[in-house]
């Protein structure tokens, strides 16, 4: 994610307003809010401000974007390995479907003949 491209317009946010326009859940927000904590750490490393006589906490948006690009991003690319699926195990996948299907059809035609 490049910053020089992402415009936030206003200097500072509230927590819910920060939340709307970083796409993270609550609970994620305040466990990594908790984890600073018990580490000692400044929460001003998120990003977060506290102006004297003011009851609300506010958070600056860069601060708290690089704080996430720094320390919360997975960096390794995701791989997944579903495994190839055997001819074996497809051809008894496709005996499966067959056995089902003829179990259904079965079924359908006594209860055809049952009604009539």
């Amino acid at each position: 994610m490049n910053m020089t491209q992402f415009q936030f317009t206003k200097l500072w946010y509230t927590t819910t307003q920060l939340l709307e326009i970083i796409p993270i859940s609550r609970a994620t927000f305040y466990r990594m809010h908790k984890e600073l904590i018990d580490e000692g750490r400044d929460l001003a490393e998120m990003g977060k401000i506290k102006i004297k006589g003011m009851e609300n906490t506010l958070w600056c948006p860069i601060t708290f974007v690089k704080f996430l690009l720094n320390h919360k991003l997975v960096s390794n690319p995701i791989s997944y390995n579903y495994g190839k699926v055997s001819d074996d195990d497809n051809q008894l996948q496709s005996e499966n479907i067959k056995v089902a299907i003829g179990v259904f059809n079965k079924k359908q035609k006594t209860t055809t003949q049952e009604i009539n």
